[in-house]
Order: C-alpha cells, then structure tokens, then sequence
C-alpha cells in the first residue's frame, strides 16, 4: 500500500491541511513555527511503528478548547492498493474490484477506521451457498402462507442479483416475520407442520446472511493489517564508537543517559548485545570466549545491515578492553576498518543515520512511510547533497517526506515533489503551488536557485526552463520519442527545469544568468507568456550584456503567430480529446457527456477547460499531461504520432536546439 495523500485537521496550529499529495519522495518547506513538525507528528500517529497516541489535551488547538471531541479526527490518509496487494486482496473474493484506493483515519480518541468502497456488497459464493440453503415449499400449505413464501424466495433472488446484501438482510428479517404471523393454526395437520419447517429453513437462511461479511469489510479488515508502518524521526545522533561500559550502566541506572549513550545501546540492541552483561563480562578475565561473543555480534549487525541496506555496504567490528568497548566501521567507499570516531563527522552522521533508521522501522527498509524532520541540519553542503541522494535510495519501496529549510536539500528540477506550507488566519495550510509561498519559504527556494553553478546540482551548464512540470513531461517524452526514431532530440547535456508558471519561469531564470549559465526560457504564446518575455528580456537580459539566454515561445517556433499555442497545442484536437476522455472517464460519464465539443478562441487546454466547465467539470491538465507522458513513453516510433504532431514537436524541438549556443570542446 502506498500512500497518495493525506489531510490534517485541528492537530496543534493545522486546523485544516487541505488535502496534501505525497511523491514516493515529498519535501515540505515552510519558514520556523509555521507547523512542518505538526504536520509530520500528525502524520505519524495515524499508524505509528511504536504506539504513539494523539494527546487532547497538548495537541488540541489553541484558543478552541469548548470545540474538544475525542471523536475529532485528526489525520485521514488515502492509501493505492499496489499490484501485489490487488492479488493478495483478490484472494478474499470473488467479485472485480474496481477500486484501488484505502482510506484510512483516526481520531483523538484512537479509533481508527479504514474504509473501502468499490465492488458488489458480496461475491458469488456467498450468493451460491445462499442460494443452495433456499427451502422448498412442501405441500399442502395456507394460500395466505404460500403468498408469503413466494414474496419471500423472490426478494432474496432479486437481492442475490443485485449482489444487496444489506436489503438482503432487512427483507428476509421481515418475511421470517410475516412467515410466523401467516403460519396455520396447529390443529391445521399436515399443513402446519410443512408451514414450521419452511421457516425453519428460511431462519437458516437468514443466519447465513447475516453472517455474511461484505466485500469491502473483507477488503477493510485485510488493509488494517497492512497499513504502512510510519517512523518519525527528529532526533540525528552521531555515534562516537567508543565508551566505557560501566560508566555508561551507572547513568543508565542514575537515568542519566546521554545522546551518545543512548545510540550506543541502540547499536548494541541491533547487534543482540546486553549492556548488563557486557559489564559483567569486562571484570573477567575470559578475553578469548569474550572477543568470540563480540565477533559474532559484530557479523549479526554487519548481516543486519546487508540485508536491510544494500545500497552502501557497511561491516562493522566490535573490540574490548575491560570496560573500554569500541567500534570498527569500513564501507563500499572506503575499505580501511578504523575506529568509527576517527572517521569524518559526515561519516559518523551517516552511519549512525541508517542503523537509527533501520531501529525505528523495526529492522525493515521496506513499504514503510519515513517522516525525517529537518535531517542534515548540521552537514556540511556537500554532506547534504549526498543526503539528498540518500533519501532518494530511501524512498525506493517507501514513501519518504521530510521538513528542510536548506536550499541544498531540494531538488528544483523535480518540483513535483516540493509542498509549501503557509499561515492563514485559519491556521497552517499546505499547498504544491509554489507561487502561493510566502517570503520566508520562497527564500530558501530562492537559495536553492541561487547558488553557484560550480558547486550545485541542482543547475547545468546548459539549461532549458519551462513554464510548468507539464511542459516539461511532454517535452521530455518528445525528445526521447525523436532520438528511439534516428532523428536529434534535446542534447543529453541540457537539464530541462520546470516552473511554476510564465512568471516564475522568468524568475528562475534570473538566477541562472546571473550564475552565468546558458539559459533558453521556453514560454506559452499567451498573454503570460508575453508579459514574461517582456519582463526578462527588458529588466534582466539587458543588465548582463554578455549572456547567452533566449528566449523561444512555443508559437512562433512552429510557425504560427497571432495565436494563443500552449505545448498542448501541438497536437491535433481529437488526439488531445481523446486523453481526456481516459482522465476523466467517470466524471463524464456522472454527467452525462459522451462528446465534449470545442468552442469558442484560445489554445486548447482553455477550449477544454471551457467545455468541461460546461459540463460541470473542473478541468486540471495536468491529469491528461501524465496520460500524455506515458503514451509517448510507450511508442516506439515517431510515426505513431499524427503527422501534424510530428512536423510541430520537430520544429519546437529545432528551434530550442537553435537558441542554445554551441558547446565547446
């Protein structure tokens, strides 16, 4: 199961989240106190790996006391049935399953409730042994009785085709109870007797039904029990490697713990060591039998790790002396076995970051949801980009969010991913819409744009912005489609960023010649597009006489001028259409709509939005632009393409070429 969103509500400064849509890999950034940790905590607590509850009476909030109710729910999360649970749930019923999303929630009081709706009330078994427990009707009986019985057996076949189990339940109740009023008197033989053992039967019927489960308490029952586990962490300790293990028994028994001490615990649980017993063993002298346990610790946690975290090889070897205890660490990227405080502090952090982990998922890396609240506050830039690309390793089989106001530790070339939190005058909300950031937030993604070139990865030599992370699917497939064909594509060496916007493309941009970059602004040949153009090219074009950036607009590239043209509309009408209709299939068919028809000026996607608005339907393009996406991914040839979508996405893909300048060798 893999969580797609989730929403919040009245948890500490969140009254209402908003529904917030979670990438296998999600970041939140927000200015300090906007509520990025009560988001996660929230989060968290709806199915924690260690029991965690929601606390009423510190978690309600603020200002809002006479609205307390235990039965307030605090987090409802929607979660997608992968493959392999489809079959697993498959094996429950009988029936198709036309659904593959679980929604789940709790509240303060710590109910949770998961609900599924999708499918028949119940699967043909169920309706063939109900079916086979029907009585016949012996004669002789009353007419009246007979009348009955006949209403009886054709309402529970109607309700067995209709897969009802609900009014299934309610009318044979009822008909058991017109059977009893319309039974014969006793003195009435052998009629009475026949009359008694109908209902007898009809009262096994209905035990039978209500005994019956429906499909989706079968499918709600199985997803309680394998809803994700979620692991929170906050707390970063770096493991020095080194103690003295009855100094650490005295804190421990003072409950003076340190930091440090509670992470080398935490290690020697993982590796089956026990802290009383080590003590015990550093006063005797059997040094030979103790070094043996150590070394067997020490395979169990190098096991341990290689088979929970097989993107970076650690081994690791414990040593002692009395009560002096130490750790050896080697890994993939360096092979000497040293002790692991004489490593680098990015080495130490690193280490000790992926055996917390694995303590907190109970020794699992996989189908887990990870909460990181502010990791790598205290690396070095560089340590952090490699965190970056360690959490990409960590969200491969788990959704992974975490909370970040450094600029090193987002990834601007994929702003799907990004989540904004801002204050309202109702509390904290959550949006992916990166225009609505406020200044705080704003200025870390500025940062983030912002920084050198020559030590960032987040930009190239070479760029390419365009207006929105739809431009940048279409594009991407195009170029990709045009080299499977034998004909040049975008070069390999261009880094395409997606923008929020005609605006914020200009913006970005920005940036990148002033890191000077080789920029081409791709943008819309709109009324947005023009204000933009006209922005970069007369307030920042003309201040840095010697830059290289252009800017193309998707129109003229193709040859068509004076017109609204957006990159949808480089495809036919009816080929764009007929996407639409795949994403929004059951909205159209709820209203009613078997042809959407175009009317009216302007690019494509606003005939559509106009359309659909007729029909009332929100129209979002981004859903067809994912359709899009995976359908030119999936052809092999360029000539899959209409002709006219070919020719244009051809010259757009010439022209962008064209405005870049020439590399040199």
């Amino acid at each position: 199961m893999r969580l797609k969103e989730f929403r919040v509500q009245m948890y500490r400064c969140v009254i209402d989240s908003g529904w917030v849509e979670v990438d296998p890999l999600t970041v939140l950034v927000g200015k300090n106190e906007v509520g990025k940790t009560s988001i996660l905590k929230a989060l968290h607590k709806l199915n924690p790996g260690r029991p965690e509850p929601y606390n009423m009476d510190s978690e309600w909030p603020r200002g809002r006391r006479a609205a307390r109710n235990p039965d307030q729910v605090v987090c409802t999360a929607k979660f997608e049935l992968t493959e392999p649970d489809m079959k697993e749930v498959a094996s429950l019923t009988t029936a198709a399953l036309d659904n593959r999303v679980v929604e789940a929630s709790r509240n303060y009081g710590g109910t949770l409730n998961v609900k599924y709706s999708g499918g028949p009330s119940f699967d043909s078994r169920d309706a063939e042994e109900i079916s086979g427990l029907l009585p016949v009707l012996q004669e002789p009986v009353s007419e009246s009785f007979r009348a009955v019985a006949q209403t009886c057996l054709t309402e529970i076949r109607e309700n067995l085709a209709k897969s009802s189990i609900e009014n299934l339940a309610q009318t044979t109740s009822k008909n058991v109870g017109n059977l009893q009023k319309a039974l014969s008197p006793s003195s009435q033989q052998p009629q009475t007797q026949n009359e008694q053992k109908f209902i007898a039967g009809m009262n096994e019927v209905l035990k039978r039904i209500q005994s019956t489960k429906p499909v989706s308490e079968r499918v709600e029952a199985w997803a309680k029990k394998h809803l994700p586990a979620f692991v929170y962490m906050s707390d970063y300790r770096a493991f020095a490697g080194s103690a003295e293990l009855d100094q650490v028994k005295q804190r421990k028994d003072r409950k003076q713990l340190t930091e440090e001490d509670r992470t080398l615990m935490m290690i020697m649980e993982l590796s089956g060591l026990d802290l009383e017993t080590e003590v015990v063993k550093g006063n005797q002298p059997n040094r030979e039998q103790r070094q043996y346990d150590l070394d067997d610790a020490s395979a169990t946690l190098t096991k341990t790790i290689s088979d929970r975290w097989t993107q970076r090889k650690y081994e690791v070897q414990f040593r002692a002396d009395g009560q002096l205890f130490y750790t050896f660490v080697k890994d993939s990227h360096d092979p000497a076995l040293i002790k692991l405080e004489e490593r680098s502090q990015g080495f130490q952090w690193f280490f000790s970051f992926d055996l917390m982990f694995m303590y907190e998922s109970k020794g699992t890396f996989k189908d887990c949801v990870i909460l990181l609240d502010e990791p790598g506050l205290h690396l070095h830039p560089e340590a952090q980009r490699d965190l970056l690309t360690r959490l990409e390793e960590y969200a491969k089989g788990n959704t992974l969010l975490y909370t970040t106001h450094l600029p090193f530790l987002i990834d601007l070339r994929k702003p799907e991913r990004i989540r904004v939190l801002n204050e309202t005058d109702h509390g904290t909300v959550v949006t992916s819409d990166l225009n609505q950031s406020q200044p705080e937030a704003k200025f870390v993604l500025q940062a983030a744009l912002g920084m050198s070139g020559s030590t960032s990865y987040l930009v190239a030599k070479r760029n390419l912005v365009v207006e929105g992370v739809d431009d940048y699917w279409i594009l991407t497939e195009l170029s990709n489609l045009l080299k499977r064909s034998g004909k040049p594509g975008l070069p390999d060496d261009l880094l395409i960023t997606p923008a929020g916007g005609a605006p914020e493309a200009a913006y970005i941009a920005t940036f990148m010649i002033g890191q000077d970059l080789d920029v081409v602004v791709l943008l819309d040949s709109d009324p947005a597009g023009e204000a933009a153009r006209k922005n970069l090219v007369n307030k920042w074009l003309t201040r840095y006489k010697s830059n290289t950036a252009s800017v193309v607009s998707v129109g003229e590239a193709v040859g068509i001028k004076d017109s609204p043209f957006s990159i949808e509309d480089l495809f036919p009408d009816e080929f764009y259409l007929e996407r639409v209709r795949k994403a929004y299939e059951r909205q159209l068919a709820a209203a009613g709509v078997s042809k959407l028809k175009l009317t009216g000026g302007g690019n494509l996607v606003a005939r559509v939005e106009r359309a659909m608005s007729d029909a009332g339907i929100k129209f979002n393009k981004g859903s067809v632009a994912k359709i899009l996406r995976r359908d030119l991914a999936g052809m092999k040839l360029l000539t899959e393409l209409p002709i006219e979508a070919r020719e244009r996405g051809t010259r757009l893909t010439e022209s962008i070429v064209s405005a870049l300048p020439k590399t040199t060798e």
